[in-house]
């Protein structure tokens, strides 16, 4: 059985997150001119703003591997202001989604809201990424809010969206 494996990220997996950031991006988001994902991309994942990320007590990242190989990541935000408990970003390389690495993530995620006393997940899903609404709404996410997102110079329509969890 393949072994998968779900840890916290360190600083010299900057490089990793930003590859599986712009590998996913670029296969999901085929909505989004590319320059304007290289543009998301720059501006809120630098070196500089995942430093920032890493040292913000209010957030969380971990790194999914598959077998040894960093295949995912996910970050996690306690949004103190909303009482809110945010799945801020979860991706999955495209060739290693449908081995249940995204629920061993989201798992995690809901462990560490019930642990902050929690009793939802909330998180942002764009309107166009019809594969994740649905694995999300198979999930338990239920979508009753919606906002504009902006990526580059791109606007799409984000469903903000929550779970229950016990």
């Amino acid at each position: 059985m393949s072994e998968i494996k779900i840890r916290s990220w360190h600083r010299n997996d900057f490089p990793i997150v930003r590859k599986i950031l712009l590998q996913t991006w670029l296969d999901t988001y085929s909505f989004i001119p590319e320059e304007d994902i290289r543009f998301h991309l720059e501006k809120f994942y630098s070196e500089e703003k995942l430093n920032l990320l890493y040292t913000d007590p209010d957030t969380q990242c971990f790194i999914s591997e598959y077998e040894g190989v960093p295949v995912g990541w996910m970050k996690l935000f306690d949004n103190k202001s909303q009482v809110r408990f945010y799945v801020s970003s979860l991706y999955v390389l495209p060739q290693y989604q449908g081995y249940g690495i995204g629920k061993l993530l989201m798992n995690k995620a809901e462990e560490i809201a019930k642990s902050k006393n929690y009793d939802r997940i909330w998180l942002g899903v764009m309107s166009d990424n019809k594969k994740a609404l649905k694995w999300y709404e198979k999930h338990g996410f239920y979508f009753p809010e919606e906002e504009p997102f902006q990526m580059g110079n791109t606007k799409v329509m984000h469903l903000i969206s929550y779970k229950l969890i016990q």
